[in-house]
């Protein structure tokens, strides 16, 4: 990397830019820088007048930002302080501070098929898989259905988001290709792969999650219960009367049904009276699920917690009156029973 394109050979200077600016009362350019993306780009070279190079600095601040300064006047304040900043060097100059607007929209994840957490665990499985299949671990043949289906996934949801994929490689044949090609090390592709999903990762990571209680488990093969969970959410937000609320309650004793056929087995599972189980009685299936899996008297606390919240979800979900807390509370002990169920299951 050339000069100032190396982040920490420009980092100091930026440093002693903000100072400058900052003795001049100017706090409010400094503000700005601090909250910016800067990024410096060598955008000229004389070689006949000393070995001169010049630099173009990029500084991308958000809409509000842009709309409330004197454009014009603070490009050249920091071009200025900058240059002052390196007024001891005779081959480097700044020639053009250029400030522009970028949107910073958050992303609506309820819009997508799976969680916060479910969706960044598909990103990284492709990431991960494209580094291990381009430096010696996996072979190609025996991970390429599973990265296109996961690709595939990934892709949809992102259209949904109405987010560009990063990622142009629907096949790892296509990333061999590129790999061979282009990154004759490991480090190369390594590097590739992290800057391809930069964006898109640290995006995400400013989400967070709108709801108190949320599901920590892996629902990767619980395809129903998590499709179930991400109905309950967006009519969760939407819900603003009492039939929308008794509505969302119905959606959860669905799920909590779901879950008990889930891990309910008649064979290893008795029922706690001797009586048979219907398949839609949920709250007597978990029972008996949760009294086998949890026998012993080292487990009677956690067998007590279970049980508790299998009852309270459940007798929530039956209220035939509902408010937005009943509601929320419904969900949310919905959920709880989902992780608890989710970590007996070890799908973590």
């Amino acid at each position: 990397m050339i000069g100032f394109e190396n982040k920490e050979y420009f980092k100091p200077v930026l440093n002693t830019a903000k100072e400058l600016l900052n003795a001049q009362n100017k706090n409010d350019i400094v503000i700005m820088l601090n909250n910016a993306e800067i990024s410096v780009m060598r955008t000229e070279y004389d070689n006949w007048n000393g070995d001169i190079d010049y630099y173009t600095v990029y500084v991308v601040v958000s809409v509000p930002e842009f709309v409330k300064i004197e454009i014009k006047s603070v490009e050249e304040d920091i071009e200025n302080a900058l240059n002052t900043a390196i007024r001891n060097t005779d081959s480097e100059v700044f020639s053009k501070v250029i400030i522009s607007p970028k949107s910073n929209s958050k992303i609506d994840l309820s819009v997508i098929d799976f969680s916060k957490q479910e969706f960044v665990k598909r990103i990284d499985y492709l990431k991960n898989t494209m580094v291990s299949v381009s430096t010696g671990g996996q072979n190609i043949k025996d991970v390429e259905l599973q990265y296109k289906k996961v690709y595939k996934e990934v892709n949809q949801q992102l259209k949904k988001l109405d987010i560009e994929n990063p990622n142009n490689y629907d096949s790892l044949w296509s990333w061999y290709g590129k790999w061979k090609n282009d990154f004759p090390t490991y480090q190369e592709r390594r590097v590739f792969i992290n800057d391809m999903y930069k964006e898109l990762i640290n995006s995400l990571s400013e989400v967070e999650n709108t709801r108190i209680v949320d599901v920590k488990v892996d629902l990767s093969n619980w395809e129903k219960i998590n499709r179930s969970i991400f109905e309950i959410t967006k009519r969760e937000q939407q819900a603003q009367n009492e039939e929308q609320f008794q509505a969302v309650g119905m959606l959860c004793r669905e799920l909590i049904i779901t879950l008990a056929q889930t891990v309910y087995n008649s064979e290893k599972h008795q029922s706690i009276d001797g009586t048979e189980i219907s398949k839609t009685d949920a709250k007597r299936m978990l029972e008996a699920y949760i009294s086998v899996v949890l026998a012993g008297n080292d487990s009677e606390d956690l067998r007590s917690y279970a049980k508790v919240t299998n009852r309270l979800a459940n007798a929530l979900t039956h209220k035939r009156t509902a408010t937005k807390k009943e509601m929320m509370l419904c969900t949310s002990a919905t959920l709880a029973l989902i992780n608890f169920v989710g970590i007996l299951e070890n799908k973590l």
